[in-house]
């Protein structure tokens, strides 16, 4: 491999990365591939193009997904060869467009059709990429936008669209770049112009519309770690900056409160929990979301849940059970038999997915909850949406992984916000909690490691 091809391929993956949160310079992702069409479309040998295709996926996962190899939830071994794993597989994407692109070069398709097949088949890949017990939709070219508010809106109308335009707007650059003719440059701005217009028009149509409900939250962030969380020696500490957080979140009369994933280590789920009816009694005219572990018996089996649980005052209790699990993270694919449990802290890596897009009501609003890595996905976010759901509240524990990918995280739930077209709340242990709305403003957005109660009113349509 020449050394300039090296660059080019490296510079690639790493415009990319640094288009992704918490980096935010998404514009970078506009030009990421005008490296790669280069190596491409020159009179390279065709094993130069496959390596180079796949080291620029190598180096951009590498950086987007560094935050795995910081996992304290687990082994520092276990940590590094999940992060290598992903750098080393999800390129393989990369190869099956370049290979893709090779094939319609042969076929001579014309120039404009060139122009809207290439965005769409890289939109297919990613979806092929999502389905599955390795699907990746953290890896989606969509979050690399959150940061544009105007331009990010396209993904109300459909999913994929951010996308499609990301690789367009490579094409048209690439083209304008080296075939030196400024109607690719023409066409490059006019959609750029036409979707920021777009995007202003929906923004304003949201702000202007009649608010009928309203609805108020009030988000625990305990930023207690998982070391010290599963640390029986601190069970007291622990149960204390619990308690003082409902009493901070009570005084402000919620109608609901949301605390992060696995908050609370007691299986309340059980019908005589003593702990859980306690904290019902607590509540007054409240209800409380928050992340507990859940052990069921099916059939004589023994099923470990991630689970969050919903409940009232008057006793009224129901649970949802995480259904995104996070591959040998939470579980273990394809070697179950081998590897069943590679987290220290609780029972990670032996959980099984959850199979129910429950709605819970509040004051006669429909509610659905999403667990973690629950929120990278748009299908089942869209499934809760379809069921009834009006607003979604995101509860996770993002402490296990560094600084970064909290940044990633609460992007996720802004791009839900605005695809669906409801607000999304989220709880994280550590932070980022937060507030967005299908505008894509941001109503409310915690500190990292800021231990602290946030209360807001939420008007819904």
């Amino acid at each position: 491999m020449s050394k300039k091809n090296l660059l080019l391929a490296l510079l690639s993956g790493l415009l990319l990365g640094l288009s992704f949160p918490p980096f935010h310079l998404g514009f970078l992702a506009w030009i990421f591939l005008i490296p790669l069409f280069k190596i491409f479309y020159e009179n390279n040998k065709f094993q130069e193009k496959v390596l180079s295709f796949y080291l620029a996926g190598f180096t951009s996962y590498a950086i987007i997904t560094h935050w795995v190899a910081l996992n304290s939830g687990t082994t520092v071994q276990v940590a590094v060869l999940s992060y290598l794993a992903i750098c080393i597989f999800y390129p393989l994407y990369w190869l099956v467009f370049m290979f893709i692109l090779d094939f319609l070069q042969r076929l001579k398709f014309s120039e404009n059709i060139q122009l809207l097949l290439i965005p769409l088949i890289w939109v297919l890949i990613e979806n092929l990429r999502d389905l599955g017990s390795l699907a990746a939709p953290w890896l989606n070219f969509s979050l690399s936008q959150t940061g544009y508010d105007r331009l990010i809106q396209i993904v109300s109308i459909h999913v994929d669209l951010s996308t499609f335009l990301i690789v367009l707007f490579n094409i048209l650059l690439y083209k304008f770049i080296f075939l030196k003719e400024k109607k690719y440059l023409y066409a490059f701005s006019f959609i750029l112009i036409i979707n920021v217009i777009f995007g202003q028009i929906l923004i304003s149509n949201y702000n202007s519309g009649n608010f009928s409900k309203e609805i108020r939250v009030s988000i625990g962030q305990p930023v207690i770690y998982p070391d010290e969380k599963w640390d029986p020696s601190l069970r007291d500490r622990n149960e204390k900056i619990m308690n003082n957080l409902l009493e901070q979140s009570l005084k402000a009369n919620p109608d609901i409160i949301i605390w992060p994933e696995a908050a609370l280590t007691s299986f309340l789920a059980v019908s005589s929990s003593k702990k859980r009816i306690d904290l019902q009694e607590k509540l007054n005219n409240s209800a409380l979301i928050t992340g507990i572990p859940q052990r069921v018996y099916l059939n004589d089996e023994l099923k470990v849940y991630n689970s969050a649980i919903f409940m009232k005052s008057d006793g009224f209790y129901d649970t949802y059970q995480k259904i995104f699990l996070v591959p040998f993270a939470e579980y273990v694919p394809f070697f179950k038999n081998w590897l069943t449990k590679i987290n220290q802290f609780d029972d990670m890596g032996s959980f099984s997915p959850g199979e129910n897009y429950n709605t819970f009501e509040i004051n006669n609003i429909q509610s659905s909850i999403m667990i973690c890595y629950d929120s990278s996905s748009y299908r089942i976010a869209k499934k809760m949406v379809d069921k009834g759901a009006e607003i979604i509240f995101v509860i996770t524990n993002d402490s296990y992984v560094g600084k970064a990918m909290p940044y990633q995280h609460f992007e996720h739930a802004k791009l839900r916000a605005i695809e669906l077209g409801i607000p999304v709340v989220q709880s994280a242990n550590n932070g980022l909690s937060g507030i967005i709305l299908p505008s894509g403003e941001i109503l409310l957005k915690s500190n990292i490691d800021e231990r602290n109660v946030f209360n807001y009113s939420i008007k819904l349509k």
